[in-house]
């Protein structure tokens, strides 16, 4: 059913959202979208959320849609605001996060160049294209008011479309001030296109048999198994395989990260061959948007609903573009019916040691908590094994630290909720963990664990979590240095002086220290500052019950050990004007 609808421009374009159940729209206000905020002020549906900066805007808007499923919609400042987005926008462009940015539009005919539009000779749209949906997904509307809601339509689609993935509208600020505007609205199918059914019968039978008969299948999940809820078809085929399961790059754990078959991430380590005896044969890649690095194994299996990055860089040996969660059930199903019991016996006999592989990784890692227990300063492992004793199964988490142990906690099915940037892009945890906040609401605690170097590229959220209060429980992970890039660097290029001598230009990150309690509080989150490993468990149950009991943001800044080569140095060029 369509309706007709008359206003500003700005009024048509609300109204095309709110038809599309849109409640939240996250933004840095700019002149250039009066129109926009003239609507909302008249009409009011959907709620408005501020941020101090482009970046930490769009990691909110992308944090909600991961939690909600529904698009992220941001108002975004004419071409200076819009390239604010940029790192972020490109995190959510790797993880295929479905987010609508919207923009008014200073192009001209009469000036050569007004300030932050884009330089002459350069539309705003196409400049905004290799930062979203297959570097196409930008459009613009200048002149005909009809255009602004078949436009708002068509990127709605585009980004909740496979691939999905971030879409950018530039609209005419003189359109969106102008009234009187006439155009229609409202169509059946809700602005989305309804996504792949389950594989058929047939590709379901090949896939089955090819993994009965594989000696050592490996089986991978990827984000879409998270995203449509497959988590436990996907237990269940590991199970009945008994197939050790491994993980690639990314955006949430789609696999219950402590699960006996579990075997961490690829390509499989020469010593899971050593501890089992098995050379994997066989790979099945589930829901993966793409791997990382090389596939190796000689018979290769992809499924999933976005085909986009299925056998870029290997061969495939079967692939269907199809939904998981009923595909996966069949796929169980068929191996029961084609495989008799003596057979699925004889996979648990013969694959028994994958088990033995999974769990010596946790014990490894729980070993090092041990060992570490009794430090004056808190290693990381002991952070993570605290917060893994601490937090409610339904917890959220949005991690943006390097330091820290997915092992030692319990992510996945049946177990918290886990969330990082997908493209590494600094500066995503703030804001994406304000947006997963307003998706999941009061009931659900979620915790933002980042390190300092990452905090420092978005610590102005601290003001949208106290205005909306978002209660968010953050946790700092303190070791004054980006370490991550300090390991990448000494892997690189080992012999170097800069690495032989301990001098890493640009890393190390006091001199002089940053108060992350004190800039928390300038902006009304209360926190509190933990440097030996005795006050870490009060501390962090402090900051769990402020959070839940009292939902109240608040922030815990927790000093923790350096690790690897290079971790005694605090080098730096120390020269000043």
């Amino acid at each position: 059913m369509r309706k007709t609808i008359t206003g500003t421009g700005g009024m048509l374009l609300l109204q095309t959202l709110k038809d599309a159940g849109v409640e939240y729209l996250f933004t840095n206000p700019g002149s250039a979208e009066t129109g926009i905020f003239a609507a909302l002020a008249e009409d009011g549906a959907q709620r408005l959320v501020v941020g101090k900066h482009e970046g930490l805007v769009a990691a909110m808007a992308d944090g909600y849609h991961r939690f909600s499923g529904k698009v992220g919609v941001i108002i975004a400042h004419v071409m200076g605001g819009s390239y604010q987005l940029a790192g972020q926008l490109f995190n959510a462009q790797v993880a295929g996060s479905s987010l609508l940015v919207i923009a008014g539009d200073w192009a001209s005919e009469l000036q050569d160049y007004r300030g932050l539009a884009p330089f002459p000779g350069l539309s705003q749209a196409e400049s905004m294209r290799p930062i979203t949906k297959e570097a196409r997904c930008a459009y613009q509307v200048h002149a005909n008011p009809a255009a602004i809601t078949v436009a708002t339509t068509r990127a709605l689609r585009e980004a909740t479309t496979p691939p999905t993935g971030p879409v950018y509208l530039s609209i005419s600020a003189e359109l969106l001030n102008r009234d009187g505007l006439e155009a229609q609205i409202g169509e059946a199918a809700q602005y989305q296109i309804e996504r792949p059914g389950p594989a058929r019968p047939q590709t379901i039978e090949a896939i089955a048999r090819r993994l009965g008969e594989a000696r050592c299948p490996v089986l991978m999940f990827g984000d879409d198994v998270w995203r449509e809820g497959a988590g436990a078809e996907a237990v269940r085929l590991a199970e009945a395989l008994e197939a050790p399961v491994f993980a690639s790059r990314q955006i949430f754990v789609n696999f219950p990260s402590r699960h006996p078959l579990y075997c961490g991430m690829y390509p499989v380590s020469n010593e899971f061959g050593k501890t089992t005896g098995l050379e994997p044969d066989l790979i099945f890649l589930v829901g993966c948007q793409g791997v990382h690095g090389a596939v190796t194994e000689p018979s290769v299996i992809q499924i999933g609903p976005n085909p986009l990055l299925m056998g870029r860089h290997y061969p495939l040996d079967v692939a269907a573009q199809c939904e998981l969660k009923e595909t996966l059930s069949s796929l169980t199903a068929a191996l029961t019916r084609l495989y008799p019991a003596d057979r699925v016996a004889a996979w648990k006999r013969e694959r028994a040691q994958v088990r033995a592989y999974a769990k010596r990784l946790i014990q490894r890692e729980e070993d090092l908590v041990r060992e570490h227990e009794h430090d004056t300063i808190v290693h990381p492992s002991l952070l993570e094994a605290q917060l893994a004793g601490l937090l409610p199964r339904n917890t959220v988490m949005v991690q943006e630290s390097s330091t820290a142990r997915t092992t030692l906690m319990s992510f996945g099915h049946d177990a918290m909720a886990w969330t990082r940037s997908g493209g590494g892009s600094l500066g995503f945890g703030v804001g994406a963990a304000i947006g997963a906040k307003l998706a999941v609401g009061r009931e659900r605690p979620v915790v933002l664990h980042l390190g300092d170097g990452a905090l420092t590229y978005s610590a102005a959220g601290f003001w949208t979590m106290a205005r909306y209060n978002t209660a968010v429980l953050t946790i700092v992970s303190n070791n004054e240095s980006y370490q991550i890039v300090r390991h990448n660097w000494a892997n690189q290029m080992p012999d170097s002086k800069m690495i032989l001598e301990g001098k890493y230009p640009g890393l190390y990150l006091n001199a002089p220290a940053t108060d992350y309690v004190g800039l928390a509080r300038s902006q009304g989150v209360d926190g509190e500052a933990v440097t030996s490993s005795k006050d870490l468990e009060p501390a962090l149950r402090r900051g769990l019950d402020r959070v839940t009991r009292e939902n109240r943001p608040y922030l815990v800044d927790v000093s923790v050990a350096r690790e690897g080569i290079g971790a005694d140095s605090t080098w730096y060029q120390d020269w000043r004007l």
